[in-house]
């Protein structure tokens, strides 16, 4: 093999570490975000059950209190 193959070699093996390195931080930043996108979604669903579960608890409350009028 000559010296310039060799180089030329060594320097397409440097660029492809280059690449890969940059498709890394890349990828590391994509899943970052769908993380990030995964904990919003997340949260609006934790506060659309949070509402559900607040309305019922004052469905409940004032079904116990219809109910205790009525017992009485």
């Amino acid at each position: 093999m000559t010296i310039s193959k060799r180089q030329e070699k060594e320097q397409r093996i440097v660029e492809l570490r280059e690449a890969i390195t940059r498709l890394e931080i890349e990828l590391q930043k994509d899943m970052e975000l769908e993380q990030h996108q995964a904990i919003d979604h997340l949260d609006e669903h934790f506060e659309v059950v949070e509402v559900k579960f607040n309305n019922l608890k004052t469905f409940w409350s004032s079904l116990k209190s219809d109910w205790q009028k009525t017992k009485s």
